[in-house]
């Protein structure tokens, strides 16, 4: 199969249970705009932030840096933080 087959898999599949989470986490909060909008922000907020932020510019910039194994880990671990304090989000600072 080719890589770049497996790669739109994996960002699919990603993709597919990160917006599964949010879905159901912002049906039971304020909405979209809760997340961005909370002023005092948990830390474990910003960090998702900041990470989700950082992978879309990464993401972005591909286009100027290039693909590569460490680009793609890269990716891969800022939107693993995102997703992971997304989860400890809601275990340790249940509203």
């Amino acid at each position: 199969m080719h890589s770049t087959l497996i790669a739109l898999a994996i960002f699919a599949a990603v993709g597919l249970i990160h917006f599964s989470y949010v879905d159901f986490r912002f049906r039971h909060r304020d909405g979209f705009w809760w997340y961005w909008l909370l002023s005092p922000a948990p830390p474990l907020m910003w960090v998702s932030r900041v990470a989700i932020v950082t992978a879309l510019i990464a993401a972005l910039s591909v286009k100027f840096v290039g693909t590569s194994e460490t680009m793609t880990f890269v990716l891969i671990g800022l939107v693993l933080v995102h997703i992971i304090s997304l989860v400890l989000l809601e275990v340790l600072e249940p509203r």
